[in-house]
């Protein structure tokens, strides 16, 4: 099967469990193939390139992670629950450019001064001085509507949400801005790490029954 036909989450656990290393399980089974919500290459490189153009960065800078890309959360916090109703479009944008500009933004700002940032926001928010910044990523679905291009950011995932799927709109849209690609796949990386040993130890599990 194409890494670029639609998957189902079977399809993607035996895709993890094919790969030879973590390398490959996060190009195959979440960069570098069709993420879970659509239906086809084409409708998802539509939806990314006017996407990326209206966020002025290439379309090859922008990736859907979470369980809208592999069908299932690979967040230990999240139980590694299958994508549903309650389920987000988590967004990659990979710019250094404007994770610089929202990097500038946490240096100036007076967290107590901004408005209409909850409790949860300002954690978040002492947080990336802590350690988000450290590791190449700007949560930015909690700061969108303050940053500098946050407007136009907001704008263009509004006015394109159009180009989902069904399944994929209404959702909340959560955006997080890295330096670069190896900031992203690092964060993945630790991501899937995670839920391979959850998988591992199932299908351990399994072979013992199996076996009994």
């Amino acid at each position: 099967m194409s890494d670029w036909s639609p998957i189902d989450i079977q399809t993607f656990d035996a895709v993890l469990l094919g790969c030879t290393d973590d390398s490959e399980r996060v190009s195959r089974a979440v960069l570098e193939r069709l993420p879970f919500v659509f239906e086809s290459k084409a409708q998802y490189l539509i939806w990314r390139d006017a996407l990326a153009a209206g966020l002025d960065i290439d379309g090859r800078d922008i990736a859907l992670v979470g369980s809208a890309a592999t069908g299932r959360s690979l967040n230990s916090r999240k139980q590694f629950g299958v994508f549903g109703a309650k389920s987000d479009l988590d967004i990659a944008v990979i710019s250094q450019h404007h994770f610089e500009v929202a990097w500038q933004w946490f240096q100036i700002s007076d967290v107590n001064l901004i408005t209409g940032l909850d409790e949860e926001g300002k954690k978040k928010f002492e947080a990336h001085s802590k350690h988000y910044i450290f590791e190449g990523v700007v949560a930015a679905e909690y700061f969108l509507s303050y940053l500098p291009f946050g407007n136009q950011w907001l704008r263009e995932l509004q006015r394109n949400e159009r180009l989902l799927p069904t399944k994929a709109q209404g959702r909340p849209l959560r955006i997080r801005i890295y330096r670069n690609h190896a900031a992203l796949r690092t964060a993945q990386t630790s991501a899937v790490k995670s839920y391979m040993r959850v998988l591992t130890n199932k299908m351990d599990n399994k072979e013992e029954e199996v076996g009994a």
